[in-house]
């Protein structure tokens, strides 16, 4: 009987360090376009809200038109729920902004009170994402009601995104955000470095 020698096989102390600094450096070069990919994917998602957004503010309007109204309005019929207010040009304003005679008192502010944006942001989109007025909730989006640069009354909304860790309780600040300014019936989006 002979004996042969059995030699096991297996990775080297240099081939071992060779392949962990392989994997390290594509790990290096993938974790960036990974973060980069879910950027872009909520910048993608908040152009097609703000974009649902825009549509929904000109089907009120359109609504109101073919209704043939010239003044402020609350509750306007045949469109979502029938609970929609708008200003006199027919751009929303949100919720529940009539008195109990159903008159609105101020036609130029948003909703009422700072819940405004949220109850119209859930009004004018089918499935939003989720809102609050709490910049520490898990929520997608804080909204803020404001004023517009020169003007006096609450006629605008700012939705900041904060899925990507956006913390500023500052809008002019948010690194991405949609502004609805209920006086022209735009919305846009804002992006910052």
């Amino acid at each position: 009987m002979s004996s042969k020698a059995i030699r096991t096989q297996g990775f080297t102390l240099i081939e071992l360090a060779i392949t962990i600094i392989i994997l390290a450096a594509l790990a290096a070069i993938a974790i960036p376009k990974f973060v980069n990919f879910r950027e872009d994917a909520e910048i993608s998602r908040v152009k097609v809200i703000a974009a649902a957004y825009q549509e929904a503010v000109s089907f009120v309007q359109i609504r109101y038109q073919i209704l043939g109204l010239g003044i402020h309005m609350a509750n306007i019929p045949g469109y979502a729920d029938g609970s929609i207010d708008v200003n006199p040009s027919g751009y929303p304003l949100g919720i529940n902004k009539g008195n109990n005679k159903g008159i609105i008192t101020n036609p130029k502010n948003i909703g009422k009170g700072k819940e405004g944006c949220v109850s119209l942001w859930n009004i004018l989109l089918l499935n939003p994402a989720s809102v609050s007025t709490n910049k520490d909730a898990s929520t997608d989006f804080t909204a803020y009601r404001h004023k517009a640069d020169a003007g006096s009354d609450q006629s605008q909304c700012t939705y900041v995104l904060r899925t990507l860790g956006d913390t500023t309780n500052n809008r002019k600040k948010a690194k991405i955000s949609i502004n609805y300014d209920s006086e022209t019936g735009r919305v846009t989006t804002l992006f910052q470095d």
